[in-house]
This record gives structure tokens, sequence and C-alpha cells, in this order.
């Protein structure tokens, strides 16, 4: 039986093999699924994080562009001691517009650049045709005016092509949202209030009405998005409130048309729109950095679990299909082997004999010599031998 062990063990080692192989398929495969998702999540946060840049240097356009639209304002309606501001502003934008085309080419979409360079462009001719005197205030504006909405444009095409605002986390997509879509333009819409070039009394009264509802839903969403939040949000509830205050003040001057107190209202309703954009890009900033971290670490665990279990199953497989051990020579049946009789064995009792070599006495030696003494015994000239020995004819010693 032990001589048969060999022969079966390849069925079994393949069978066991087989079933390795299905068993580790059928856990490998889930596993290469979750990465997967985990690795698009990871993408996802990184392009969110990678479309923030962007997106902030757009803003700082804005806000460069809105500064120096009131100081040529003023300077095309006769205060040319503010031409060395204005100088000051435009080099401002100059320098911003620069770094807003840097930022772009990192998030890599066509859009975005060609509408970065076409507002490089209409802001470059815009400049020169200020500094040369060729435009009036009211045109100059409308020029202003147009490049923020290019700043918005590009604003728009960079949060959709990076996925900016769409995180899982209704928090943090919140932040996007208000940070690419509402606060920029209630920041456009608050300065375009305050604009010389706004005309009409009914047509102030609904823009404002328009901008302080859109306003007061922004903050609203705002307020209560930092009330459900598990994280203190201190400088982001701050920022709110002083910009909804601020606003409301602005408005409130706007409808008593106290235009005296309104332009230094309508300047601080704006910094404080600003300051709360500030305040939304840093709370985002620190969220995008939270999931990126997250999803790394997520990715990584996961990697180190595939890799124990791919050394795991290495293991198994050296084992399983490593060649059979040589049989232990004593499971081998020496029975049959040794009941087979040497010669040689056989035969050195009868050289011992005629050699004269003693050897050990056995049952065997025994009989054999009985039966030699009785074949001796039987034959005639034996028996004469011995009555005529004299051991037989001598009389006993009577003494």
């Amino acid at each position: 039986m032990p001589d048969n062990l060999p022969t079966s063990r390849p069925p079994s080692r393949f069978k066991l093999a087989v079933l390795s192989a299905v068993g580790v398929a059928m856990v490998a495969l889930p596993l290469f699924q979750v990465l997967r998702y985990q690795g698009a999540e990871l993408q996802a946060a990184l392009d969110e994080q990678a479309g923030l840049d962007p997106v902030v240097r757009t803003v700082a356009v804005q806000r460069s562009l809105l500064a120096h639209r009131d100081v040529a304002g003023r300077v095309l309606r006769g205060q040319a001691a503010l031409e060395a501001e204005r100088l000051s502003r435009q080099g401002e934008v100059d320098e911003r517009v620069a770094q807003l085309a840097g930022a772009l080419v990192v998030v890599a979409t066509d859009r975005a650049v060609e509408e970065s360079n076409a507002l490089r462009e209409d802001w470059a001719l815009l400049a020169r045709q200020i500094q040369q005197r060729q435009i009036a205030a009211p045109e100059s504006d409308l020029g202003h005016r147009l490049l923020v909405e290019q700043t918005l444009q590009v604003i728009d095409l960079v949060a959709d092509i990076t996925g900016l605002g769409g995180h899982r986390e209704a928090g943090a997509a919140l932040l996007a949202s208000v940070m690419t879509r509402s606060l920029p333009r209630l920041a456009t819409e608050i300065a375009t209030l305050g604009s010389p070039a706004a005309t009409g009394r009914r047509a102030d009264e609904r823009q404002m009405a328009a901008t302080e509802a859109a306003l007061a839903r922004s903050l609203g969403r705002l307020n209560e998005m930092i009330e459900h939040s598990a994280v203190p949000r201190p400088a982001l509830a701050a920022a709110t409130a002083e910009a909804g205050a601020a606003a409301d003040r602005y408005f409130s001057l706007l409808r008593e048309q106290l235009d005296a107190d309104a332009a230094p209202a309508g300047e601080a309703a704006l910094q404080a729109q600003f300051r709360l954009l500030d305040a939304t890009r840093d709370v985002l900033a620190e969220t995008l950095s939270d999931r990126v971290s997250q999803a790394r670490r997520s990715r990584d665990l996961l990697m180190a679990l595939m890799a124990m279990l791919a050394l795991l199953a290495l293991g198994l497989a050296r084992r399983v299909l490593a060649p059979p051990r040589p049989p232990d020579p004593r499971w081998r049946d020496e029975t049959p082997a040794q009941a087979v009789p040497d010669p040689v064995q056989v035969r050195a009792p009868l050289i011992e004999r005629r050699r004269g070599q003693p050897r050990a006495t056995t049952s065997g030696d025994e009989t054999g010599r009985l039966l030699e003494r009785l074949r001796q015994d039987a034959r005639p000239g034996a028996r004469r031998q011995q009555r005529d020995s004299p051991a037989e004819t001598q009389p006993p010693d009577e003494t």
C-alpha cells in the first residue's frame, strides 16, 4: 500500500492547483474593481484640486479688472492725476492675466485656453485705447464689463472640465458651486450697480432686486452648510456674515439714493464679497486636500492587501506545483525479499562442517546427528566393531 502513495498524488495536486487558481481569481477580480474605483476617485480629486488654482487666478483677474475700471473711468472723466495709479492697476492686470495663462496650461483645456487668449488680446487693446485716450469713460466701463464676463466664462470652462463642484459630499459640492458660480457673478453685479454707466432708476431697481435675492440664496446656503458641518468654520462664518451685512447696507443706501455714501459702501460690499471668496477658497482647498489624502490612503492600503494576497498565492503555487519528494525507504515492505533464502547462507553450515569449524548448535543440527548415528548403527560392520570394542568386554569395576 505505501508504494501506491506517489502514484496517487499528481491528480490531487492538480485538483488543488486548479481550486487555488479559482479561489485567487474570485478574490482578485473584485479587488481589481475596487482598485479601479479608488483610482478613479483619486484622479477625480486631483482634477478638482488642479482646477482650483485656475479658478483662483481668474477671480484675481476679475478683481484687478474691476479695480482698474474705476480708476480708468475717473481718468477718462478728467482726473488726469490718477494716471499713475491707473498704470499701476494696469500692471496688476497684465501680471494676473499672464499668471492665468500659465495656470490654464496645467488644466490643458483648449476652450479655456482660447478664451484666456482672447481675454489677453481684448485687454491689451482696451488698455492701449485708454492710455492713448481713444475711448470714452462709458465705453471703457462697458469694455471692462465684457472682460469680466470673459473671466466668468473661463471659470465655467475650468469648472466643467475639472469636475469642480461634482464632489459627492454635499458640503464640498456647495463650496465649489459658490466658488465658481455664485460669488464671482454676485461680485460683478455689485460692482455694476455702483458703476457710473448704470442708467435708469427702474433698471437699477430690477437689477438690485435680482442681485439681492441671489446673494441672499448664496449666503443662506453657506450658513446652512456651516451649521451642519462637522468641522467648525469660524473664518468662513465671519466672512459670510460680513458680506451679508455690507451688501445690505449698500442696497439700503442705493434705495435711499444717497450717492455720496453709496460709493464707499459699494466698494466695501465688493471687497467683502472678495474676502468671502478667499475664505471659501481656503475651506475648499482644505476639503480637496483631505479628499486626495484619503483616496491615496485607501488606494495604498488596498494595494498592500493585494500584494500580500499575491505573495500568499505565489507561496501556495510553489508548494502545490513543486515535484513530489521520493518515497521514504521505511515505507517499503521488505518481508517478501527476506523470505527468499540466500544460497550462500544455506551452504555456509556445510562448508563450516567440512572445515571442522565449530558453529552454534541448533535443534536442526541435533536431529541430523541422531539420524547419522542410527544409520551407522544399522550397518553390520558397525555392530561387530561395537561388540569387539574393549569398552564393552571389560567387566565392570566391582569397587
